[in-house]
């Protein structure tokens, strides 16, 4: 609280108060005892000891501050390569994995090991026989799909989605490998394995029965700690410190693809934000939210990746006239519920008649259209024409041959949007 101020007027008169009672103080005091100053003549009046000499100190101009030149930045070092071929395997990874490193040619270099970028989990990392010290490379980081993260030899009598990861890494190194031959640069291929089907935050059971949702999104570490950009430098250190990659070989960004449900890791990838990728490849692995979701993360990190979408006409990622429609039954519901807007107005936990959604179900899936699907829905019935950083090409290609036909950009123009099916 600030201190109370008196009124002037009253401070005024306090002050000549006081001063009468001071004079009449003065006058009660005996004339008797008071001692008379001496007079003095003008040659005693007081003179101070010496005058002050009135010429001003001289100012001293500062010192000049040395500002040092600044050091210019050294120019990059610019040398070739000193590539050490070899396959460097380390015997804690998965069995299956080893086997194949064994059954392959011993050609070009091959690495594999555990990187903490993948959750601490295999990865493998190749580069093909033929390979130019004096090139530069380009990196493929491949996201592989459903079940692929086992690997095991194909024999008579085991199942499909047991050895469909041997086929699918075999497929994806044939195409690497036919890469390097047809380009007048050196191709690195990053192959990480995901965990497969495993518990997901905030669930005590299987909330997803085949592929890993949370590749590539470190949403809960430890146990959640994905990571592409500890990914990207991890690989980078291996390639310039074991294979004899020189700095100045390796890209400012790279290749990330996903085939099938490896679209996931690019979706998370994108949302989570990497300036390191320049380019996102879907092999046949658009599905709904993915593709759409990897597109929204990166224009909403400022990210200047593009998006190809390769798609099997009528395949399982056509979201048209696949086996899994979701544009048409997301339009489909959207309308539906506008019909039944006012049947629903009171019966918000009632299925609406025709479908099996509760009218609350089908109102939010009529929203999640409007909001989040129906104008890419349009753009990729238009064959993307509208979205300059996406480019759809349809092909005949089976889903289960798009690792050996479009791995890295294999078989694909090098401007995407004059590929022609």
């Amino acid at each position: 609280m600030p201190p109370l101020r008196q009124p002037q007027g009253v401070h005024r008169w306090i002050h000549r108060s006081i001063g009468l009672v001071a004079v009449a103080a003065l006058g009660c005091v005996p004339t008797s005892r008071a001692e008379p100053a001496p007079e003095l003549t003008p040659t005693e009046s007081p003179t101070p000891d010496s005058a002050p000499d009135s010429t001003p100190e001289p100012v001293l101009a500062p010192e000049p501050v040395l500002v040092p030149e600044p050091v210019p930045e050294p120019e990059p070092v610019v040398a070739d390569s000193d590539i050490q071929t070899g396959f460097t395997v380390d015997p804690g990874a998965q069995p299956g994995l080893v086997r194949f490193a064994s059954a392959m040619a011993q050609e070009g270099s091959l690495w594999i090991g555990q990187l903490e970028g993948n959750g601490g989990r295999d990865v493998l990392i190749y580069i093909p026989p033929g390979a130019d010290d004096a090139a530069p490379f380009e990196l493929v980081f491949h996201f592989h799909g459903t079940y692929s993260e086992h690997v095991e030899e194909r024999r008579e009598g085991v199942k499909k989605r047991v050895w469909v990861g041997w086929d699918r890494l075999d497929q994806t190194l044939a195409a690497i490998a036919e890469l390097q031959q047809t380009r007048p640069y050196n191709v690195a291929l990053i192959y990480p394995f995901s965990a497969g089907k495993r518990l997901e935050p905030g669930h005590r059971g299987w909330s997803n029965v085949a592929y890993d949702r949370m590749w590539m999104d470190p949403v809960q570490p430890p146990d959640y700690r994905d990571d592409f950009d500890t990914l990207h430098a991890e690989v980078a250190a291996i390639l310039q410190d074991e294979l004899g990659v020189h700095s100045s070989k390796l890209p400012d960004s790279v290749i990330a693809e996903g085939h099938s449900a490896g679209g996931i890791a690019l979706r998370n990838i994108a949302v989570n934000g990497s300036a390191q990728v320049r380019e996102y490849i879907f092999l046949d692995a658009s599905f709904q939210s993915w593709a759409d979701g990897c597109y929204a993360g990166v224009k909403a990190t400022g990210a200047a990746a593009k998006l190809t979408l390769i798609v099997t006409d009528k395949g399982i990622a056509d979201p048209f006239d696949g086996r899994d429609p979701w544009c048409v039954d997301m339009e489909a519901d959207a309308a539906l519920w506008v019909k039944n807007k006012s049947w629903c107005a009171s019966r918000a936990e009632q299925e609406v008649p025709g479908c099996d959604w509760t009218c609350a179900e089908l109102e939010e899936r009529a929203q999640e259209w409007r909001d989040d699907y129906e104008g890419w829905c349009a753009a990729f019935q238009d064959g993307m024409q509208s979205i300059d950083e996406v480019t759809l090409i349809k092909t005949k290609v089976f889903h289960s041959d798009q690792p050996r036909r479009f791995a890295g950009g294999l078989g694909l123009a090098d401007e995407r949007s004059q590929q022609t099916p």
